[in-house]
């Protein structure tokens, strides 16, 4: 924890104080946080210069959810003038972790900026303010930030600051500068040509400057680097290839891609809806049944399976498939009601 901090010279009843907060940390790891309240605010009351027991109470007041206790103890401690440097610094920690954690992202900012003008090489403020500015859209002020982090920790800052990068366009994409945002996700690709992530945002982009084969070339080659990342493009290389009046070639492009993986679920479901589409139900199901026969308890497959039944009106099979996916559901969750135990009584 941050407050645990042993410090020489303690003062008179230092000893007392040492084994209040020995006695709180035990009472945390047993999990009795009204306990270590108690003896924690003994301690402070039994001696007030006892700094190590009010970080630690303010530690525990955010650990418990009460944040507003939190910050303004934490206020009050760097508000005293008898406070040595490393307890000021721990308590300015400390309020920046607690802003943070009550979700005032801008006050949260502005302390661990403070920690880092104190401290530049803090690792754990500079992880903390990266991912605070990402969610202010500030990614463009994070990237040196992990250039910073990276040479601290010894390694290569490209995959994290790649992450940024793309942080940063969608950042940019949601304000409407879709060029920086396509010239963010460009850079990104000339570094890391199979990043997965940045060509899915990149054809997002594409799209909305009417680039329509641009983004078909960008979603495409998601697939190609990583099936698993296939289904969250194919519903849009579905709809770009029929807004291109080429359909069919969408329904080729996902052959080909079984015939190089014949085991891949989400490329054979994709194909069995494009069929289904365009009315090859057998087809359809055919597709679907493939992948059932290697898993039984494939859940997207049984949805599909009785989406297409229920399209073409096939009410007997419907009701069939649909016994067999609550089956499944049951199978995996537990019967209904299971654990439920007398909630209502």
């Amino acid at each position: 924890m941050a407050w645990w901090r042993g410090r020489r010279g303690r003062e008179a009843g230092g000893d007392d104080a040492d084994a209040a907060i020995r006695r709180a940390l035990h009472a945390v790891l047993d999990h009795d946080l009204d306990a270590a309240e108690s003896i924690l605010a003994a301690a402070v009351r039994a001696d007030s210069r006892e700094i190590d027991g009010y970080l630690a109470l303010a530690s525990l007041f955010r650990q418990r959810g009460e944040i507003g206790r939190a910050i303004h103890l934490h206020q009050n401690l760097l508000l005293r003038r008898d406070l040595d440097a490393g307890a000021r610094f721990q308590a300015l920690v400390g309020l920046a972790d607690d802003f943070r954690e009550g979700g005032f992202l801008r006050r949260a900012i502005a302390a661990y900026e403070e920690v880092l003008a104190h401290q530049p090489r803090h690792t754990r403020a500079l992880q903390a303010l990266m991912r605070l500015l990402v969610n202010a859209r500030e990614a463009r002020r994070a990237i040196p930030l992990a250039r910073r982090l990276a040479r601290i920790e010894g390694r290569q800052a490209s995959r994290l600051e790649a992450t940024l990068w793309i942080d940063l366009a969608e950042s940019e994409r949601a304000e409407g500068r879709t060029h920086v945002a396509r010239k963010a996700l460009r850079r990104v690709l000339r570094a890391d040509p199979q990043s997965v992530r940045a060509w899915l945002a990149l054809g997002i982009v594409e799209a909305e400057l009417g680039k329509t084969k641009r983004a078909l070339a960008a979603w495409r080659r998601v697939p190609e680097i990583d099936r698993r990342a296939g289904p969250n493009v194919y519903p849009r290389l579905a709809a770009t290839f029929a807004a291109l009046g080429r359909a069919r070639e969408y329904e080729d492009f996902l052959q080909e891609l079984l015939a190089s993986d014949a085991e891949d679920a989400g490329a054979r479901l994709a194909l069995a809806r494009a069929l289904a589409a365009r009315g090859a139900t057998e087809d359809a199901l055919a597709e679907v049944r493939r992948v059932l026969e290697r898993e039984p308890e494939h859940l997207e497959a049984h949805a599909a399976q009785g989406r297409i039944l229920l399209a073409e009106g096939r009410e007997a099979e419907v009701a069939k498939a649909h016994a067999a996916l609550l089956d499944l559901l049951e199978r995996e969750r537990g019967p209904l009601g299971a654990g439920a135990g007398d909630s209502f009584a």
